[in-house]
């Protein structure tokens, strides 16, 4: 008996009374909350992000609510010979009636949600997806992208969804960015967005940048690229080139 006593005994004593803090109060419950809310968030992006994409059959425009819905679907299979932006566009005007915002992206979660639900490889023929700063349009008029650029990758259409992947992580990751920073204070560089095309016997994959005369950073962009790309990925020589906006035919900024 005196052993179960002691048992007893110690186990009273290892039990200390609870302090003032550990008691649950009302305001104790309400902290509480809020920090397990605050490690279910999901981790935000550096900077928010659109969703774009450019469908071919679509000739009228669609408000973004109605488009919203579809960011969790393929892409249409609809075909149409009429170019994007990204190659030459006859008119910007006809394109923003074909270009839809399906998607805004702030944090991980939101950008794996979109990612994962839009097959790329689904795309029809000369549709376009792109994934852009926030208030920036896949557009070469934009305020954001009036005096860029872009490199242009075609990539083969097999290794196509894994070099976009890339790319765009690149993107969201902030690398790209880190690419083109500089000391300047006036006219700073940035990374206004990245496309993907579909065309007949491959896919381009662009980035775009506000300076297309930051040469510096336009190198530093390009070796970016290709120091995080497996080798199976990496474009052939003749397969990559930078140019600016404003030198393509169609380009009606300085109008």
């Amino acid at each position: 008996m005196s052993g179960f006593q002691n048992l007893g005994a110690i186990a009273d004593n290892a039990v200390p009374a609870p302090t003032a803090s550990e008691i649950p109060t009302p305001a104790r419950g309400k902290e509480m909350r809020a920090n397990l809310l605050n490690k279910l968030r999901a981790p935000p992006l550096v900077h928010a992000w659109d969703f774009w994409h450019d469908r071919q059959d679509r000739v009228a425009t669609t408000t973004s609510s109605a488009s919203a819905s579809t960011s969790t679907t393929s892409p249409s299979t609809t075909t149409s010979p009429t170019t994007s932006p990204a190659t030459g566009t006859p008119s910007s005007t006809n394109y923003e009636d074909r270009l839809v915002h399906l998607a805004a992206i702030s944090d991980v979660r939101t950008f794996w949600n979109v990612f994962n639900n839009f097959d790329v490889s689904a795309l029809p023929l000369r549709d376009s997806v792109h994934l852009f700063h926030k208030n920036v349009k896949p557009l070469w008029e934009d305020p954001r992208n009036l005096h860029g650029g872009c490199w242009t990758f075609r990539v083969h259409k097999d290794r196509a969804p894994a070099f976009w992947e890339k790319i765009a992580l690149l993107a969201v990751g902030e690398k790209l960015q880190a690419a083109v920073e500089s000391d300047r204070q006036q006219f700073r560089d940035d990374i206004c967005g990245v496309s993907l095309s579909v065309r007949f016997t491959s896919v381009l994959v662009q980035v775009w940048n506000r300076d297309a005369g930051h040469e510096e950073g336009i190198k530093r962009l390009l070796e970016t690229v290709f120091a995080n790309l497996e080798p199976d990925l990496m474009p052939r020589e003749n397969g990559y080139y930078y140019k600016p906006h404003h030198e393509h035919a169609a380009f009606t900024g300085g109008q």
